[in-house]
């Protein structure tokens, strides 16, 4: 199936008080924009192309690598809906997804295109006022609605997840996400055979990896590209940054490591520091 995604980067919310956009606020050591785009790259087939719609004066550009054209349109403030359908107008499958939708799922995205070929169709909650985080169908049946984000007779399609209904529109529902997404993480690197000894304590990024029958104590922070390889021990309240662990590796606890490397087997008693301050 050919088919292409506009993302709808519009809701530039004062509730946030910052300087940066929404779209760009780090969830899990990435911008929210880059999990929506990652999320659509990583369904099979990929889209053909990704077009984000943002308002003008706003940066949402993302770092992804990806081989899928991915283009940026500013817009004036007013004109969101008038913008939309014209960036879904295209005749073919299109997918509109809200860029606030940080925990959208590639599954998800999989079975919304399999309901729109059969028409129109949503991913929200089960209530009729329920804020849709997706929607899919044919560009001029999607453009043929005053606001695309919310077709007439969409069929709905249930989320895989429910947490995927979340959107991160102010500090309390990025906290929300991050929540979950640390959950969705820890249970990844579970399956891959690392154990967690109080999982609800642990916060770790999304580039992070973790060997097997390594050991993660509490309140353990894990950030940015870190490679902590297998049976490794990471003590309590340890907070390691872009840095490497070898195997048999064992950090007592109270570590701090930013941009350095254990070497296998080494142990770092209680406090120590590694790397850049």
């Amino acid at each position: 199936m050919s088919w292409r995604a506009v993302v709808a980067a519009l809701d530039e919310h004062a509730a946030f008080r910052s300087q940066v956009s929404l779209y760009l606020h780090p969830l899990a050591g990435r911008a929210t924009l880059w999990h929506v785009v990652r999320a659509l790259l990583a369904v099979s087939p990929p889209p053909r192309e990704i077009v984000v719609v943002h308002l003008q004066g706003s940066n949402t550009q993302v770092d992804v690598d990806a081989d899928v054209q991915i283009r940026y349109v500013a817009v004036e403030p007013g004109t969101e809906s008038r913008a939309l359908r014209a960036a879904v107008t295209p005749p073919g499958m299109t997918v509109l997804v809200d860029g606030s939708a940080a925990l959208v799922t590639p599954a998800t995205i999989t079975r919304l295109l399999r309901a729109a070929e059969h028409g129109v169709a949503s991913v929200r909650g089960d209530t009729e006022l329920a804020t849709s985080i997706a929607v899919a169908g044919e560009g001029p049946a999607l453009a043929s609605a005053d606001d695309p984000r919310v077709p007439n007779g969409a069929a709905l399609v249930a989320p895989t997840h429910a947490e995927e209904l979340l959107q991160v529109l102010d500090r309390h529902t990025l906290s929300d996400a991050a929540v979950a997404l640390r959950d969705r993480l820890v249970r990844q690197h579970e399956r891959g055979g690392v154990s967690f000894l109080l999982p609800a304590t642990t916060w770790l990024d999304v580039d992070v990896r973790i060997g097997a029958d390594t050991l993660v104590y509490p309140s353990v922070v894990l950030e940015g590209s870190t490679d902590v390889a297998g049976e490794c021990v990471i003590g309590p309240y340890s907070r390691i940054v872009d840095s490497e662990v070898g195997r048999g590796a064992e950090l007592k606890g109270w570590n701090y490591l930013c941009r350095t490397r254990v070497r296998s087997r080494a142990v770092l008693e209680a406090y120590a520091r590694r790397g850049d301050d």
